[in-house]
C-alpha cells in the first residue's frame, strides 16, 4: 500500500489557499493537505514534517516564495515544489530553475492544470512497483 501523500499550500491570500486546497481535495480525498498563511508559518510546519509537495505563491510579505524554496532546498527535504506567480519574469523563472522548482505556473492558473501538475509531482514522489 502506498503511503499517504502530503501537500503544503503556502499563500498569504486566504481565498487563494482555499481555492487550491479545494481543487486538490476534489481530485484525491486521501491526500493530507496542510496550509500556511506565510513562508514563516510554512517553515514552522516543515520543522515538524516534510510534505511530498509544496505549492507556494511567489509574492508574499516578509519572505517571498523563492526565499522559502531556498530554505527548503538548504534543508534537503526532497519535497517537490510548484511555484505560482502573477509576477512572471525571465529572471524569476531562471531563479526557480536554479532552485530545481518542479513546476512554475503563471496566474491565472487553471484548476485543471494545477491538478494535473500536482498529481504528476506526487506520482513522481514515489518509485513505482516496477522500479522496486
Amino acid at each position: 500500500m502506498m503511503p499517504l501523500r502530503s501537500i503544503l499550500i503556502v499563500d498569504n491570500e486566504e481565498n487563494q489557499r482555499f481555492i487550491v486546497e479545494q481543487a486538490l481535495r476534489a481530485l484525491a480525498c486521501d491526500w493530507l493537505i496542510v496550509t500556511a498563511a506565510s513562508a514563516q508559518e510554512a517553515l514552522e510546519t516543515l520543522a515538524r514534517s516534510t510534505p511530498d509537495l509544496i505549492i507556494t505563491d511567489y509574492h508574499m510579505p516578509a519572505m517571498n516564495g523563492l526565499e522559502l524554496i531556498t530554505q527548503v532546498r538548504n534543508r534537503k527535504l526532497g519535497s517537490r515544489i510548484i511555484l505560482i506567480t502573477a509576477y512572471s519574469s525571465p529572471e524569476l523563472h531562471a531563479a526557480a530553475q536554479r532552485l530545481n522548482v518542479d513546476h512554475y505556473l503563471t496566474k491565472p492558473v487553471t484548476i485543471t492544470n494545477l491538478r494535473r501538475l500536482a498529481a504528476l509531482a506526487l506520482e513522481d514522489s514515489y518509485p513505482s512497483d516496477a522500479a522496486a
